[in-house]
């Protein structure tokens, strides 16, 4: 796990790494792609989405200090995604696990992604409708590489094109957020 990614969720790893987080909790890489995923899609209540980093389980928490602090902390850094879609690089080296000799491990941040698309399908139907080739690159490159003793990993010329198809998907999703306004109006 990168140590940049961590730093940002300190509370949330150390809960994920005690023996009181439920069994299928997302790592921060995943938190980090289906976040990604929801922050295109537009607003969903934080119960709703919070309940997917947990994989439907209820979590235990050793105090209401350290439920807050989880809690606080994964809206932060919810806030801190969707204030980045617009960058050039939604998807860095420092959010992705580094396996070395510039092979990055994106399978997990993909699964993330994904499982957004789960929570909140119904956003996504322009997508599949107007960018099914970046859908299909975004998700579609970080389990299948060339190298099928690299599956899952990727280089920075495929990290790079992973960004550019985000970018492009960030795109349809805000036209397609605008026309739904614009017909409500």
């Amino acid at each position: 796990m990168p140590d940049q990614l961590l730093a940002k969720l300190p509370w949330f790893g150390s809960y994920i790494e005690s023996d009181r987080a439920p069994r299928w909790t997302m790592g921060p890489v995943d938190l980090h792609g289906f976040l990604t995923a929801l922050a295109m899609a537009g607003p969903i209540p934080e119960a709703h989405w919070t309940s997917w980093v947990w994989s439907g389980e209820s979590p235990e928490f050793a105090s209401e200090a350290e439920e807050q602090n989880v809690l606080d902390e994964l809206l932060a850094f919810e806030q801190h995604v969707r204030a980045n879609q617009g960058g050039y690089r939604p998807l860095s080296v420092t959010t992705l696990p580094h396996a070395g000799d510039g092979w990055y491990f994106a399978a997990d941040w993909a699964e993330g992604f994904l499982q957004a698309i789960e929570a909140n399908p119904h956003p996504w139907q322009r997508a599949v409708d107007e960018a099914e080739a970046s859908l299909s690159v975004v998700l579609g490159t970080c389990y299948h590489n060339h190298d099928d003793d690299n599956a899952g990993y990727v280089g920075l010329q495929a990290l790079d094109e992973i960004n550019y198809h985000i970018r492009h998907l960030h795109k349809v999703m805000c036209h397609s957020a605008g026309e739904a306004v614009a017909r409500a109006a």
